[in-house]
């Protein structure tokens, strides 16, 4: 059985093929032969009986001289023919030394038929038993006809099974081996695509059988990954980037510092803008640490129940801390009937990073103005609406948003990744949320993001 799974599927269907073939074959010829020697024995029994009813009848012209009427019977068509008369089946011998008659049948039964027949070695042996005058008659012939259709029969069949699965099995291997011939290509092409080649695609000839379904499916699966190479590329490349920025900046400073002596007041302000540049860039990383726990989608931290309503709460605290004078400019409104309904299934350390980056970006582009912060249940979601007046964002950049590391031009002085956006959509998709976002130059922006409640 391992040597027929190890086979290829080349080999292994003209196999099976050729099996199933010679099973069903095997049946059709079985019952064919099995149907074919019970015709000929019926035809042959028929003929038995004509003989007998015509022997029969001239005996039932002379009864007194029933032997006599037996020699003077014309020879029939039967091969081999031998006619026995007796007043009692019991006293009947069979020819060639067979024995009596009522050794080989059972004569008790000649009285529920009008015909008999008994098959003994090559023979057939028809019996006409008279019930009035207990009197009976057996005609004995060898259908050597008969059995030579039969036996040929038998041979042709064998040999017509054999021809057949060897002819099917030769047309299956040819068949099967062109059918398949597609998928080796496809296996050749498919190996040849790599990294730096995800741009090839396998050819479709006939996009409406299953190969070129499959080939269709392999392709947008290569176009989904090839598009997923890129990005991450492009990621790659642009974290590398705002990394190099601070650190760049970071040795820039060192370097002055270290060229000549200054008073403790200039070291201070260095000291300052490194220990600034090096913030910045322990955000970046904990955001870039924080995406890729979210992208990583691990089931276990989507059974966590976590109160909405504390961990915004909770990101508020954190970020009166980076802007001691945020909570001056903060409207808080909390709209539900009882907590519970806050309930949401997510990581809470997720969650308050999503709620942080939104309040942040409010906060920090927000020029000053205040910022309405809206937590309430909307159609079965925990909706988070953070609504400030600051400089708003151009209609044509809306849709770069979510782009990891994209700056709005008319935010791009001010301090930042890029990358907040984005991690909060990550999280919003991985936990069956939304994220949307409106905004109007000079009038402020708005940002609503919903996560399913726990019910």
């Amino acid at each position: 059985m391992n040597q027929v799974l190890q086979l290829t599927i080349r080999q292994r269907l003209p196999l099976f093929i050729s099996l199933s073939a010679l099973f069903v074959l095997l049946l059709e010829g079985y019952f064919i032969y099995q149907y074919s020697v019970r015709f000929c024995e019926h035809e042959f029994r028929d003929r038995l009986q004509q003989r007998l009813t015509e022997a029969d009848s001239m005996i039932a012209q002379d009864r007194e001289h029933p032997f006599d009427v037996i020699k003077g019977l014309s020879g029939g068509n039967l091969p081999d023919e031998k006619i026995f008369y007796g007043t009692d089946p019991r006293q009947i011998i069979l020819p060639n030394g067979d024995g009596a008659l009522s050794q080989l049948v059972d004569t008790s039964q000649f009285h529920s038929c009008n015909f008999c027949f008994a098959h003994v070695g090559q023979r057939d042996y028809g019996i006409r038993h008279d019930h009035t005058t207990h009197s009976t008659l057996v005609v004995s012939a060898v259908d050597r006809y008969g059995q030579s259709k039969m036996k040929n029969l038998k041979y042709g069949i064998i040999l017509g099974i054999l021809l057949g699965v060897l002819l099917l099995t030769i047309a299956s291997w040819f068949w099967v081996k062109k059918m398949l011939q597609p998928i080796s290509d496809k296996i050749k092409k498919a190996q040849n695509i790599g990294a730096k080649s995800l741009n090839l695609r396998l050819d479709v000839k006939n996009n409406h059988d299953e190969l070129g379904q499959l080939a269709l499916t392999f392709n947008e699966m290569l176009e989904r990954i090839e598009k997923g190479f890129r990005s991450q590329q492009q990621f790659i490349r642009n974290a590398s980037h705002e990394m190099r920025t601070p650190l760049t900046a970071i040795t820039v400073e060192t370097d002055l510092a270290l060229q000549q002596s200054r008073t403790p007041d200039q070291y201070q302000n260095i000291l300052e803008n490194v220990r600034l540049k090096a913030e910045n860039l322990n955000d970046l990383v904990a955001q870039l640490l924080l995406m890729a726990k979210v992208e990583t989608n691990h089931q276990s931290s989507d059974q966590l129940t976590t109160a909405a309503d504390e961990v915004l709460m909770s990101a508020l605290r954190t970020l009166q801390v980076k802007y001691p004078e945020a909570h001056q400019h903060i409207r808080l409104q909390l709209e539900a009937a009882d907590a519970s309904m806050f309930l949401v299934r997510c990581d809470p350390a997720i969650l308050e990073a999503a709620y942080h980056n939104i309040l942040d970006n409010a906060i920090k582009y927000g020029n000053k103005q205040k910022v309405n912060v809206r937590l309430f249940i909307l159609d079965q979601y925990v909706s988070l609406q953070v609504t400030d007046y600051g400089l708003g964002i151009k209609p044509e950049e809306l849709t770069h948003l979510f782009e990891p590391f994209y700056r709005c031009e008319i935010h791009s002085n001010l301090p930042g990744s890029g990358i907040g956006l984005s991690l909060v959509k990550s999280i919003a998709e991985k936990y069956g949320g939304s994220i949307h976002i409106e905004s109007k130059i000079t009038h402020g922006t708005t940002v609503l993001f919903k996560l399913p409640t726990q019910s």
